[in-house]
């Protein structure tokens, strides 16, 4: 008695921390269910209907949500945080998502220590329609013929077993890689990448750039804008824009 009561206690509180604190929903699908996902504290949790759980042990740094097999299910990927860097994550983990009853069930599917090249971002998503989901590691290290330590942009595919490097780029621009997000922004049937840069004057842009087998292409780039936090996609009906985040509140803008 006393731990179901200490259990809806606990679901109340998170339920007001969710209310007030008003973390960025994420929607995942499992059998054309929409189940809520968020992030408190770096854990990750789900709500269903009235359920609400904790979804992962391992702490998280960032978490894609993307169906990287062509199923009815989308897979859940997560970078955990490093326990003694609170800025750089250590492990890269593929989860495969079943709804039981109102509970949301995860496996893991697939597991990299990408520790030592210090992972900040994960993403996925579709460059060239090669019938592999393409999956996006941001990383802060040096190359082979830049030292300088820098984030750097590192592709990979996903095979349905492992994932195999794609294209490890140093850079997109002499411009310092920000964010970035992935979106087919111009109806081409598969995606773009959105990259959010920064030059040495503290000015953003954000620059489209489309895969070409051998690295990315321009294909148009934004005007100036200052005080950029992060870029996002949103799509709305069958259109993907590009949503820029501000520092200091101000409003966001939406970027066609």
């Amino acid at each position: 008695m006393m731990k179901k009561f200490l259990i809806i206690i606990f679901i109340a509180a998170l339920a007001v921390c969710v209310l007030y604190r008003q973390p960025e929903l994420c929607n995942l699908n499992v059998n054309d269910n929409i189940i809520k996902l968020f992030v408190i504290n770096n854990s990750l949790y789900y709500v269903n209907g009235i359920s609400i759980g904790k979804l992962l042990n391992e702490k998280i740094i960032d978490y894609k949500v993307y169906n990287i097999d062509n199923d009815e299910n989308d897979e859940l990927l997560v970078l955990t945080k490093s326990e003694n860097n609170q800025v750089y994550g250590r492990n890269l983990i593929i989860y495969e998502t079943a709804a039981v009853k109102n509970k949301l069930e995860v496996t893991e599917i697939y597991r990299e220590d990408f520790s030592k090249m210090k992972p900040w971002k994960i993403d996925a998503c579709n460059l060239d329609n090669d019938g592999h989901a393409d999956v996006f590691i941001g990383v802060y290290k040096d190359t082979l013929f830049y030292k300088d330590y820098r984030k750097r942009p590192f592709f990979y595919s996903w095979d349905g077993e492992n994932l195999n490097k794609k294209w490890l780029g140093s850079f997109f621009t002499s411009w310092d890689l920000i964010d970035i997000t992935f979106g087919d922004y111009f109806n081409l049937g598969y995606d773009t990448a959105a990259v959010l840069e920064k030059n040495e004057n503290n000015e953003y842009r954000v620059g489209i750039y489309n895969f070409a087998g051998f690295g990315f292409e321009n294909m148009k780039t934004s005007n100036i804008y200052n005080n950029v936090k992060s870029i996002k996609s949103v799509k709305e009906n069958i259109n993907e824009y590009i949503v820029l985040n501000f520092f200091y509140f101000k409003n966001n803008i939406k970027l066609n």
